[in-house]
């Protein structure tokens, strides 16, 4: 039995999808597009050299305090210093809550809406603040499903990672978009 040549090609309406797809991607490889959280943030000047800490904490392995300096480390040119007088990133107010979105026929939770917040403060020599206190929030929808309970705990847990990530990323953009100001300029 002879196969026909025809059935080895590709039909025209596949080879017209394939090809509008690669012109579709082509301005993204372009226009220097990233990944988000991937490129890098650029710091004032005054912002080079950078103390963190989470208040009432002195864990060094704190999940927000990690998250923040391997962010600062990987996505700017920030010199990270433990002590001195460098301006200080004081993060505070870090609350994870949940809330029930909609319920079943049942009166069981289906769904949730995670919430996420910190908030966080830049401090100058003596602790004048260089910036105004700001309040990051973050939120995601979780389905919740009562015959794969494990799976969906394990779920929500990554979700909250993912919330305190996009959190420092917020304020990471926030805080290379701080302008000195006169008043500010004095503590350099």
């Amino acid at each position: 039995m002879k196969i026909p040549h025809s059935a080895f090609r590709i039909p025209h309406w596949r080879a017209v999808f394939v090809t509008l797809f690669l012109f579709a991607c082509l301005p993204l490889a372009s226009c220097g597009f990233h990944l988000r959280g991937t490129g890098k943030v650029e710091f004032p000047p005054m912002l080079s050299t950078l103390r963190v800490m989470v208040e009432n904490n002195q864990q060094q392995n704190d999940p927000l305090l990690v998250a923040m300096k391997n962010a600062l480390r990987t996505q700017t040119d920030v010199q990270i210093e433990d002590t001195g007088d460098a301006p200080l990133l004081v993060l505070y107010g870090e609350r994870s809550d949940s809330q029930v979105l909609s319920v079943s026929s049942t009166g069981k939770a289906d769904e949730y809406l995670l919430k996420y917040e910190v908030s966080f403060r830049l401090t100058g020599k003596e602790g004048k603040a260089l910036a105004e206190s700001q309040t990051v929030r973050v939120q995601r929808d979780h389905a919740f499903d009562r015959l794969n309970v494990l799976a969906k705990e394990r779920e929500e847990q990554e979700l909250r990672r993912e919330m305190r990530r996009d959190a420092v990323q917020q304020i990471l953009r926030r805080l290379s978009r701080i302008t000195p100001t006169d008043s500010h300029a004095d503590q350099r």
